[in-house]
């Protein structure tokens, strides 16, 4: 059993959803891979570095508890870099510059690899608007990093590998994964997991002896980061990946999409793919399996960035939206009178704005026209509900 089948089995007694245990485990993997592991493209290498982001606005969800854990198993092996708790960016480079010795194990950590580990975000990373630009900018490995800013000196840094395991709700993130964000390309880059279900309570009182499970999910892991080398796609891997991603990058030409989310998902595959491939084979050929599997797992996530972007934008039509399109969802029939929802939203915004929603909303097709007994009305199109509703139609 891999070490993500045995993670998930082993966290089943948890509220936390298994969407949230799962990227742990596929975060947990990239930071114990980090630079020693990649995909040749061109000229240039691939690693599996990752950015996964848990967003849930209730505490209900626990979204917490798998942050910790991918923490404290990327520890636990000592082969990266990991930094937590309150930061500035600019530490962040200082401790990826610096040659760093494991208190338990006397090892020397080099390099620019490293997890950084945050359960808030918000309060895990001083708001700096140098924050965003360098998050998106050291995304991408390095073999050669200098930073130099002012008061702050300069940081050197070898073979910068970066990932990123944090937890948010949408109030807070707004602040940090702001406009720029969310349009400059770090929204693009990061995997942002809502969760699948609601786990019933379970106060944890009668928890089992986990000794010998947390042996085997620590030696399953120990195993994945003594991997080594160029990782080698298959000619069925290949030929799946690329009958996927030619036709999707081809609908894409006349989509404007100013978040890059789709424009560099075939990139997070890859990634996503390696991660797979190292858990279920710890080998270093990338089988069709597992570009299918990096595929699904991908793709599921595309409605929670156009949640997380049409809830989050400051423009009034973006607030509308979060409160009509709800309401609507919420009408058996998805259908509600115009009369209706300006009375009961009143307090919310102005005719005026609201017509510029529904004009908006129309013309991306994601709202028709409905007849009650008051006059016109709005409906939710079949598009509109498989793109912003799927995980809540489960």
């Amino acid at each position: 059993m891999g070490f993500i089948k045995l993670l998930l089995e082993h966290t089943k007694p948890y509220e936390s959803p298994e969407s949230f245990w799962k990227w742990s485990a596929y975060c947990t993997i990239a930071a114990v891979m980090r630079d020693s592991c990649y995909i040749r493209q061109g000229d240039s290498n691939l690693y599996p570095n990752v950015y996964v982001l848990l967003l849930a606005d209730s505490a209900v969800h626990r979204k917490g508890n798998p942050v910790r854990f991918c923490e404290k198993l990327t520890s636990k092996i000592a082969n990266t870099k990991v930094i937590s708790g309150r930061t500035s960016i600019q530490a962040i480079l200082d401790e990826l510059a610096r040659g760093e010795t494991h208190p338990k194990t006397g090892k020397t950590i080099k390099g620019g690899s490293s997890l950084f580990s945050a359960p808030e975000l918000s309060a895990g990373i001083v708001n700096d608007p140098e924050a965003i630009k360098i998050l998106t900018d050291i995304y991408d490995f390095k073999e050669e990093y200098t930073s130099r800013l002012r008061g702050t000196g300069t940081f050197h840094i070898k073979n910068i590998c970066f990932t990123m395991m944090a937890a948010s709700n949408e109030s807070l993130l707004i602040d940090l994964y702001d406009e720029k964000a969310r349009t400059g390309g770090l929204l693009g880059r990061t995997f942002l997991v809502k969760p699948n279900e609601f786990r019933q309570a379970n106060s944890l009182f009668d928890f089992p002896d986990t000794t010998e499970s947390m042996k085997r999910i620590a030696d399953s892991l120990l195993a994945i980061s003594k991997m080594e080398g160029e990782m080698i796609v298959t000619d069925p891997a290949r030929k799946e990946y690329d009958d996927w991603y030619k036709p999707f990058r081809a609908s894409q030409q006349n989509i404007k999409d100013k978040t890059g989310i789709l424009g560099r998902i075939h990139t997070s595959v890859l990634k996503l793919s390696m991660i797979l491939c190292a858990d279920h084979t710890m080998g270093l050929e990338i089988q069709k399996c597992h570009i299918q599997e990096a595929i699904e797992e991908s793709t599921a996530l595309l409605p929670n960035y156009t949640q997380f972007v049409m809830s989050g934008g400051k423009s009034p039509i973006s607030n509308i939206a979060t409160i009509v399109l709800q309401q609507l969802y919420d009408e058996p029939s998805h259908s509600l009178s115009r009369a209706y929802l300006l009375r009961a939203n009143w307090n919310e915004f102005d005719m005026e704005t609201f017509d510029k929603f529904v004009d908006t909303m129309t013309q991306a097709e994601m709202l028709g026209a409905a007849m009650f007994d008051d006059g016109v009305g709005y409906k939710l199109t079949k598009k509109c509900i498989d793109i912003l509703f799927k995980d809540q139609q489960k």
